[in-house]
């Protein structure tokens, strides 16, 4: 059975590597276009099709259908054309600089904070390019930082993704979310910034909180706030920032950022700073609703104490979470 796994996993690998390497050698114009045909095309299935304007319906109910229906389309554009352009960029310093802007401003913030030894805590959404979030901040300002992410179930493809593309970016190093909080403590210890997204399902067992998102219940990782706390009683300086990285009028990547609205230590609890940070999220994917990732189940799980007129906006997918959310397993540990 092992076998015949690592075999499927082989030629998963194989039938990925030709076109993974043939989008580094086509021009730009291209990269843009085959986003669009593999939006089009995504957006064709109608599992896909239907997921992605459920969300969005239960996010923003006061929107149309067509309206709807248009975000969800351009959402799926997105989402393809940040991927090709990402492994299009291939680390290439003049690549970057084309496709990814980080203004002057947040450049001489990163570097305040860098030359005064301040460790950075990242708070990244699934908007925009949240890829380019964790090559910007290595790339343009000097951070030395590694990155949680979620590994891709087959190995060989998930290497080729790191290995490949996001670690050839000098200062930046990618940990794997199981674990991911002892690295991310070793990270800090020696000096480096942690990047982290905000909006992925976490259970209770480990480390997952519910605050609201669009005033729905989401389950949601309280790392940014309990790295910060970590710090604080070492006596590590750090500080959390916010950011996201939106494509423009102008065809560019462009980072924005904010920080929390007072210190760190009048919060009353974990909840209260992913809030604000959830509520920040929010903001900027109103502004830019058609570069979300509409096409993650974010609304999954719905708290066992939840009002029926709020439980009645999750949509179709969405469960009622049980006893073994919260309790944590040999598998998490």
């Amino acid at each position: 059975m092992k076998m015949l796994q690592t075999a499927r996993q082989r030629l998963e690998y194989l039938a990925i590597l030709l076109p993974y390497r043939l989008i580094r050698l086509l021009p730009y114009r291209m990269i843009r276009l085959l986003g669009r045909l593999f939006g089009a095309g995504m957006h064709l299935v109608p599992g896909i099709r239907d997921l992605v304007r459920a969300n969005i319906h239960a996010a923003m109910p006061e929107l149309p259908p067509e309206e709807v229906a248009r975000i969800g389309r351009e959402s799926l554009f997105h989402m393809a054309f940040n991927l090709l352009e990402f492994i299009w960029l291939n680390g290439n310093p003049a690549r970057i600089e084309r496709c990814y802007f980080l203004p002057p401003d947040i450049t001489a913030e990163l570097r305040g904070h860098v030359a005064a030894g301040e460790r950075i805590i990242f708070v990244n959404p699934h908007l925009g390019s949240w890829e380019a979030s964790g090559v910007m901040a290595p790339f343009y300002a000097g951070v030395d930082m590694v990155a949680i992410a979620k590994p891709v179930r087959n190995p060989y493809i998930n290497r080729l993704l790191n290995s490949g593309s996001r670690e050839k970016i000098k200062g930046l190093e990618i940990i794997f979310s199981r674990g991911a909080v002892r690295a991310a403590v070793k990270a800090l210890r020696s000096g480096r910034g942690v990047g982290t997204l905000i909006d992925q399902n976490t259970k209770g067992r480990v480390g997952g909180i519910f605050v609201n998102f669009f005033g729905i219940p989401v389950s949601s990782s309280a790392a940014p706030a309990v790295l910060k706390r970590f710090c604080d009683a070492e006596g590590i300086p750090a500080v959390i920032i916010y950011g996201t990285s939106v494509r423009h009028a102008d065809g560019r990547v462009t980072a924005h950022s904010a920080k929390l609205s007072k210190p760190f230590s009048e919060y009353a609890d974990d909840r209260e700073v992913i809030q604000e940070l959830m509520d920040i999220s929010e903001r900027y994917i109103r502004a830019y609703p058609e570069q979300y990732l509409w096409f993650y189940r974010r609304f999954q799980n719905i708290p066992p104490d939840c009002p029926p007129e709020i439980r009645a906006r999750y949509p179709g997918y969405a469960k009622v979470t049980n006893s073994h959310f919260f309790r944590e397993t040999i598998h998490d540990q």
